[in-house]
């Protein structure tokens, strides 16, 4: 029996199936409408105001080199607790929170070079692709 040393939060956007470790995840909210903020870099949604925090809203599918038009509507708001502030991702769908086992099988993806992917992990007859958005988020301005 594999040990659980860590949980991360599985997400959707298109047909494709993610999995982000939750131990810098302050929650997850419905989507709603950012504010926009001028001379925001490329990626960045608006802002929004989460029980008086600002959270700068990022879209997942720009984060992930996605094609938007491939991806139904994106209805979920994962909100990242990190160091230099509140970050949200806007994605898809929030489908669970899984398990990560000790010994992941984690393959790299030779289609899919981006900094936030970190590999892929096979869990219950599925394929996730394992994602980590906080030094990408941490980098910017």
């Amino acid at each position: 029996m594999e040990q659980v040393v860590e949980k991360g939060i599985c997400f959707r956007l298109g047909n494709e199936r993610y999995v982000h470790p939750i131990s810098n995840i302050k929650e997850v909210l419905s989507y709603q409408s950012p504010a926009p903020v001028p001379g925001a870099r490329e990626g960045v949604e608006g802002m929004i105001d989460v029980r008086g925090n600002m959270v700068t809203v990022l879209y997942g599918t720009y984060l992930l080199n996605l094609d938007p038009e491939e991806c139904e509507e994106e209805g979920h708001i994962i909100v990242l607790d990190l160091p230099d502030g509140y970050f949200g991702i806007r994605v898809e769908a929030v489908e669970r929170v899984m398990d990560l086992p000790e010994n992941n099988d984690i393959h790299g993806l030779e289609y899919r070079d981006h900094d936030c992917i970190q590999g892929t992990i096979q869990h219950d007859n599925e394929l996730y692709i394992l994602v980590e958005f906080n030094d990408y988020c941490a980098a910017l301005d």
